[in-house]
Order: structure tokens, then sequence, then C-alpha cells
């Protein structure tokens, strides 16, 4: 019976150094994070993009940079400064939780939205720092959250891995920098609207983001003068419900409308690999 009850007593000592264990693990690494976010906005403050690539992850990185450049922008002074501007304010907030999955971590804050839903319902904000291992933790991108601030059973609401967005997704895997695209001939937009399928466009060899629901923003690499080839890859996803996918390529002129050159809204045969070729002028 001794024996038993020593067992017992180590088994329990045992869970306890473990958790104790986790406990220190999850506080070193929320102290690491929140020093590599300090970090980035005091690099964002200087204004100083050789600071910043110090602090943000490559693929953030090079993606702004592709996007801008595609918008016949480029990466300035005052945009960089802007990430601090506009980044969540940690200091107002409570902290949530720590993630971890592989080499991607991140930040839960929460903080009272000020404001109620249609039922009439206190929410609250909950603010996602998501950080990539790549020489040392550097920010890849947040996201703000608002739910109601209780649930039904009168507990405070909780964040969840499953209410990540697409950019802050946990996947343990850190993306390899996408490649640097010159000033196009030409600016152009890109929507997808679609549900239940995922949508991969290739133009004139540059690939765009894949999307799994629905889209619109600066194509990346824009449009060449004359001929363009585009491809368009389209996969069904097990959801219920799926749409068809409809697909728009839209030239920005320089009156600042746009010109549709591609319209597609496939009807049948729509899995597969689709090719087009349009024409710039």
């Amino acid at each position: 019976m001794a024996l038993r009850r020593n067992a017992l007593v180590l088994v329990i000592f045992t869970g306890l150094l473990v958790l104790i264990s986790d406990c220190i693990a999850s506080q070193s690494l929320r102290t690491t994070l929140e020093n590599a976010w300090y970090a980035h906005l005091q690099a964002s403050r200087s204004g100083n993009e050789s600071e910043l690539q110090k602090t943000m992850s490559s693929y953030s990185l090079c993606t702004l940079k592709n996007k801008l450049v595609s918008a016949q922008r480029s990466l300035t002074v005052d945009i960089i400064k802007s990430f601090a501007k506009y980044g969540p304010d940690i200091s107002r907030m409570e902290f949530a939780r720590v993630l971890e999955k592989g080499d991607n971590a991140g930040l839960v804050y929460v903080m009272d939205s000020g404001e109620k839903d249609a039922k009439g319902d206190p929410t609250v904000t909950f603010s996602v720092i998501k950080f990539v291992k790549e020489s040392g933790w550097k920010v890849e991108s947040t996201m703000n959250c608002d739910k109601p601030m209780y649930r039904g059973d009168g507990r405070k609401t909780q964040f969840y891995m499953a209410d990540l967005r697409p950019s802050c997704a946990m996947d343990g895997k850190v993306k390899p920098a996408p490649d640097l695209v010159q000033k196009p001939y030409s600016t152009a937009l890109l929507d997808v609207f679609s549900y239940g399928y995922q949508v991969q466009i290739t133009v004139n060899g540059v690939p765009q983001q894949p999307v799994t629901g629905s889209w619109s923003g600066v194509l990346i690499g824009g449009l060449c003068k004359n001929r363009n080839n585009i491809t368009i890859s389209i996969t069904k996803l097990d959801q219920a419900g799926q749409r068809a996918p409809k697909i728009r390529i839209r030239q920005r002129l320089k009156n600042r409308t746009t010109r549709e050159v591609l319209k597609f809204e496939p009807t049948k045969n729509i899995e597969g690999v689709h090719t087009f070729t349009v024409s710039v002028k």
C-alpha cells in the first residue's frame, strides 16, 4: 500500500515538474518575442530599411516591396515609420497567450474594444503578432480580431489557433522570400471571388499569392506591354457549398480608371490549369 502511495506521489510530482518547466519555457519565449517586437518598433521609427530588415522577416519585407513596386511606388521612410505608428500597442493591452509551432510563434493580447456587437453585447479586440525564426525571431505579420467579451456560459472569451487569419497562420515553417520584381509597364489589379477552391495565378512567370477565398489587390509584377501570358490553376478544396471562382484582371489607366483585360468565370471543367494570352497597350 505504501509502495502504491509513493508511486502516486512520484507521478504527481513528475507532472508538476513538467508543468512548471512548460510555464518557465513559455514565459521565457514571451520575453524573447516581446523584445523582438520592441526592436521592430524601434527599427520602424528609425525609417531605415537596413534596420527594418534586421527585425522583419525576409518573406514579409520582399512581399511588401513587390506590392509597392507593382503599384509604381517604393518603400519610403514614411511607410517604414507607419509600422510603428499603426502596429499593436501591447503596453495598453492585457497579455493573453503565447502561440508556438515549429519555427513559428505568436503573441496574443486582448483589450476592451469599447464597442458592442449587433446584439448589444460588449466586445474585445485580440491582437496577434506572428514571428518566424530566421536568424533570430523576426516579425512576419499582425492582425486584429473582434469577439464577444463573454461566452454563452458567462466566462471570458478565449483566442484559439482557429481564429488566426491566413497571414498569421502557424504552419511551423519559414516561407522563402519571393524574388523581387521590376517596375511594370502597367499596374494591374487582381480580383478573385470564390469559395471552396484554391486559385493560383501566374502572370508572365510571376506567381501570385494562392487564394482560397475572395481577395482583391495589386497584381504582383503588373502587366507587360503587348503580350502577357497568364496561367490559372484551380483546385477544389474539401469544403461544402463550393462556389466556382470568378477572376478578373484590370489594367490601371493613367486617368486612375481601370480597364478589364481578363474575365474568367468557369462553369464547366473548373478544376485544372487554364492558360490565356492578353495584349496590353
